[in-house]
């Protein structure tokens, strides 16, 4: 039988996890790993001691793209990052998630070298799903859902845009880790 390793960490869970245990633990939270990594759904636990209170979370992770001249003329100043998610993992019944958590990693111009900036979006999954359905979000041919989600880092600024002319405000979700209470 061969050996694996089931306790291998993704880096952007990993990074998730870092940031809300810093952001968190002086109101008495705790970030767990599942043991199984084939867990469905469930990358992370957030779990608040004093409350006893659990939070199951998704955390998809973006690829980063250059920044296009015609985007940085209709969008200002920032970066585009790529997230693909399956329409089951947002719309099941039975999916056990009260938060996805997207991390877009955002390419910047060091001092003396190329750096890269992290952003949390962090969004309950029932406000995820209305938005997806406000906004008629298409389906693609896979059954998943593209999100390019475009920050401007200077204004604080956050859209998610499928068409050029048809966009969805998530500034609200930027780094918003006051909704664990």
């Amino acid at each position: 039988m061969a050996v694996k390793n089931f306790w291998s960490l993704n880096v952007d869970e990993a990074l998730v996890a870092d940031k809300l245990q810093d952001e968190l633990k002086h109101k008495g939270f705790e970030v767990f790993f599942p043991l199984r990594a084939q867990l469905k759904d469930i990358d992370l636990i957030l779990f608040n001691l004093k409350t006893k209170r659990s939070y199951a979370i998704q955390v998809k992770g973006s690829r980063t793209f250059p920044p296009q001249k015609r985007e940085v003329k209709r969008f200002g100043e920032g970066r585009a990052g790529w997230i693909q998610i399956k329409k089951k993992s947002i719309f099941e019944n039975e999916n056990p998630v009260d938060y996805f958590i997207f991390l877009i990693h955002l390419e910047k111009e060091g001092k003396t070298k190329r750096e890269i900036e992290l952003c949390y979006l962090v969004i309950p999954t029932d406000e995820f799903r209305q938005l997806l359905v406000n906004s008629k979000k298409k389906l693609r041919k896979n059954d998943s859902y593209d999100f390019f989600i475009w920050i401007n880092p200077k204004e604080k600024k956050v859209i998610e845009f499928e068409e050029w002319n048809n966009t969805i405000d998530l500034t609200k979700y930027l780094n918003n880790f006051s909704v664990f209470k």
